[in-house]
């Protein structure tokens, strides 16, 4: 058949990743906390910074986990949950953008993808759908939000039989010196545009809360999507051989 059971590819987060640059934004999220000024070449741990002084910022007691990526200019736990390595799952869900005669649409020679994408409340950029996992889930509760609960198992399913395209850390605005997030993103693609599967996800997508919107979304390099979210995204298109 078409699906034949997870595959891997990408690697640990590290390959390809200079540095982290959302995780230094000087402002950390939901907070009036700045980060220290840290320069890019003094990122790496091992790169001598004596007057390395971040503030810390954190809920519970201080921890040694060590960002994999160096300094972000802040000590602590930050709004995270968990100090070290906060999981999360981000499905990148695909289909070809079709003609009106049902055809492939093309464009330099390149067939097109649209991708299933959603947006929440006060926010101003559209994301994958997946978010933080909690210990034990098996699904992101921000994927629960837009899903309706008779699909989540054939939706775990999907998963299971899909692609991996990255694993590890992410750059994220909410990362600090002793936590932050590393995901797995999985690419589902229906190939066919009968595909009973992809019909009967379209017809459970909203779940129960209808203030989050959700749509399939032509692929290009001007997708409104966040930053981190869209280099997921470049992953499953050159897997895929599509314009991007």
């Amino acid at each position: 058949g078409r699906r034949r059971g997870r595959r891997e590819r990408g690697g640990s987060g590290k390959r390809g990743v200079l540095c982290h640059v959302n995780a230094r934004n000087l402002p950390y999220p939901s907070s009036s906390i700045a980060r220290f000024p840290v320069p890019d070449e003094k990122v790496p741990w091992k790169v001598e910074f004596l007057i390395y002084s971040p503030p810390f910022y954190s809920a519970d007691k201080m921890e040694t986990s060590m960002n994999p990526m160096g300094r972000t200019g802040l000590h602590g736990q930050g709004i995270l949950r968990f100090f070290g390595p906060n999981h999360a799952l981000h499905p990148v869900v695909t289909r070809w953008r079709r003609n009106v005669d049902g055809s492939i649409y093309r464009k330099s020679l390149k067939k097109m993808l649209e991708v299933l994408v959603v947006k929440y409340p006060m926010s101003d950029y559209w994301a994958l759908p997946g978010g933080s996992l909690e210990p034990g889930e098996v699904l992101p509760h921000k994927l629960k939000r837009v899903l309706r609960r008779e699909f989540w198992l054939q939706f775990q399913k999907l998963l299971n039989q899909g692609t991996e395209i990255y694993k590890g850390y992410i750059d994220d605005p909410r990362n600090t010196d002793n936590a932050w997030i590393e995901t797995v993103a999985i690419n589902v693609h229906f190939e066919d545009q009968h595909d009973v599967e992809m019909k009967r996800m379209n017809s459970f997508l909203q779940g129960c809360d209808l203030e989050v919107t959700i749509r399939w979304q032509v692929v290009n390099k001007r997708i409104p999507l966040y930053i981190n979210h869209k280099e997921l995204l470049q992953k499953a298109s050159a897997l895929l051989g599509t314009y991007y």
